[in-house]
């Protein structure tokens, strides 16, 4: 994201203002423009299945970080964290459990990364 926000691309896609979360402001030239470059993906849902095998969660709680998606290690200016990572080996059961906005951190609450 740090390449992306350098090149002036952070209208598509930023790191919220705490660094903990980031979000994708323009879907449509995300996948035309970001993706291709970063990513094998193709299309937006694919890319949100590989978020989900690796534990990313999307924020549903009403605000201002609603529809981003977060790590814990996934953070702004700690790229070293991310080689920790693991991806999931199943896909899952194709049930998802509904998303509770009270389970959510509130990173405004938190101090800022990056």
């Amino acid at each position: 994201l740090s390449v992306i926000e350098a090149n002036g691309q952070s209208d598509i896609v930023s790191w919220q203002p705490h660094g903990r979360a980031f979000r994708v402001h323009k879907p449509d030239i995300f996948v035309k423009e970001i993706m291709p470059c970063y990513f094998r993906q193709t299309k937006l849902t694919s890319f949100q299945r590989q978020l989900n095998l690796y534990n990313y969660r999307r924020m549903t709680r009403v605000g201002p970080d609603k529809g981003a998606y977060y790590h814990e290690l996934f953070l702004k200016g700690r790229p070293d964290l991310v080689s920790d990572m693991k991806r999931s080996r199943l896909k899952g059961t194709g049930y998802k459990a509904a998303a509770n906005p009270n389970d959510e951190p509130d990173f405004y609450g938190m101090s800022p990364v990056g």
